[in-house]
């Protein structure tokens, strides 16, 4: 019998054939698209899968209700890296892998978490906007500061694959590497990346950048706090390339109008879009991008290279990887 591919992902499904059918080595499928299916359609869908491709836009959740449905799925493969809109706990619960295409970005958003990092330091969006209406500002440079990141000390939460990737470009800049993540490195980790281990208040208190690499968990959720911006070193800025969620947004714009810290670089929301009355669309000192820091070409390459082989290695009979739910069939 034919396995049906059945795609939530906004990606055509001509798209999706050529991408798979390399990998398939000759094998037949029929893929399926969402396009227009309400709940039931989406449960009928479901219950003749055998693999499901997740919405990498995140608008089409994966519930506990349409898992109930499945009665052959053996993958869900997520065209991301997150996955927060799948129910991690019902697909474990029907022994339902669920994989990611972790690492295939880990480059461009550590790239771009410089890039909003470097922007801010050298206050650019304000001299452009100046230099570009006309007004010649080099004297201000003088009285309002731009900064150097060599020898600053760079705050590093969440020590995985993109968080060590940050690291790996800090050392070429001469920054001194902190960092806090829940599972502490090796020492010859440590050595090799140039990183010291903080408690995170400790971190905080001591780093001119701190950048947000964390999963969304609900013990993450909110650990920029208004107490811990309270901590914060006045000159210094905040990246976040993580997940919208893990800071409190009325306490970050609070910080920035009140010049309580320097400045923020913020790609991602809670929610996505955020609303006209999220205050950090206001907020002063801050350079916003539209969760873009992993859309880079060469990364969307690699994402859909990995989703659609991970897709072809279940359906030749093979063990998926990158499992994040702890399911291996």
């Amino acid at each position: 019998m034919t396995p049906t591919i059945l795609s939530l992902s906004p990606l055509p499904k001509g798209a999706l054939d050529m991408y798979l059918s390399p990998h398939l080595g000759g094998l037949s499928v029929d893929i399926q698209t969402a396009d227009g299916l309400d709940t039931p359609g989406l449960k009928a869908a479901f219950s003749k899968a055998d693999v499901v491709l997740g919405d990498y836009t995140f608008v089409k959740p994966i519930t506990a209700e349409l898992i109930s449905a499945a009665a052959k799925l053996k993958l869900i493969q997520q065209p991301s890296v997150g996955y927060q809109h799948i129910d991690i706990d019902a697909c474990r619960l029907r022994q339902i892998p669920v994989a990611n295409a972790a690492g295939a970005n880990d480059k461009s958003v550590a790239e771009h978490t410089f890039a909003l990092a470097l922007a801010l330091l050298k206050k650019l969006s304000y001299f452009h906007d100046r230099t570009r209406s006309g007004v010649w500002t080099q004297m201000e440079a003088f009285e309002i500061g731009v900064t150097e990141l060599a020898g600053k000390t760079w705050g590093i939460v969440g020590m995985g694959h993109i968080g060590r990737e940050v690291a790996k470009r800090a050392q070429a800049f001469d920054a001194q590497i902190v960092y806090y993540d829940v599972a502490q490195m090796s020492e010859a980790d440590e050595k090799a990346l140039g990183a010291t281990f903080m408690p995170m208040e400790k971190l905080v208190r001591k780093a001119d950048v701190i950048s947000l690499h964390a999963p969304l968990t609900d013990t993450t959720k909110g650990m920029i706090s208004a107490r811990l911006l309270s901590i914060f070193k006045p000159t210094a800025i905040l990246i976040n390339v993580a997940r919208g969620e893990l800071v409190d947004a009325t306490a970050l714009a609070q910080a920035l109008n009140n010049k309580r810290i320097a400045g923020a670089g913020l790609d991602v929301f809670a929610p996505e879009p955020p609303p006209a009355s999220d205050p950090l669309l206001s907020a002063k000192n801050v350079l916003l991008t539209p969760h873009i820091a992993g859309t880079t070409n060469e990364a969307r390459s690699r994402i859909v290279a990995s989703a659609v082989g991970n897709v072809a290695r279940v359906l030749r009979g093979e063990k998926p990887i990158n499992v994040v739910n702890g399911v291996v069939l």
